[in-house]
């Protein structure tokens, strides 16, 4: 007697309940599905985040030590040409020692160089170049 007089008050709920649940039922592995693909574009947004914080810290880093790499030229540097053929210049590269290329003695602690790549540097103890910085985007 209460379950018919339950059924009579409540069945459109009671039947809309039922065709949800079997719904839900069927559909489940679809909702699975779903859910896993929303895993893995979070973690892809994630990831692409990541990302584009390193290339803006890289970018930020660039604009410093171009900063630093035009104030270098602007205030005079020693371009650094080859030994041999001193019409041609030569890249210099962290650590490289530079030799005075008509003494050949070690360059004096403290001399800036430069190059025709946009890099600039100082000379460290022993004649080695240190704190190089890369002038980009910029003539020289």
């Amino acid at each position: 007697m209460n379950t018919t007089r339950l059924w009579r008050k409540h069945k459109t709920s009671i039947i809309f309940g039922t065709l949800i649940g079997v719904s839900l039922l069927y559909s489940s592995g679809d909702i699975q599905r779903n859910m896993g693909a929303i895993t893995d574009i979070k973690q892809s947004i994630a990831q692409n985040s990541n990302h584009l914080t390193i290339l803006e810290q890289q970018l930020e880093f660039e604009k410093e030590q171009a900063i630093i790499a035009n104030s270098r030229y602007k205030s005079g540097c020693l371009p650094i040409v080859a030994t041999v053929y001193p019409h041609k210049y030569v890249t210099i590269v962290q650590g490289k020692v530079i030799f005075d290329r008509i003494t050949l003695n070690p360059l004096p602690k403290g001399t800036v160089v430069c190059d025709a790549n946009g890099n600039t540097g100082v000379i460290a103890d022993g004649g080695k170049v240190e704190a190089i910085s890369l002038l980009r985007g910029t003539e020289i």
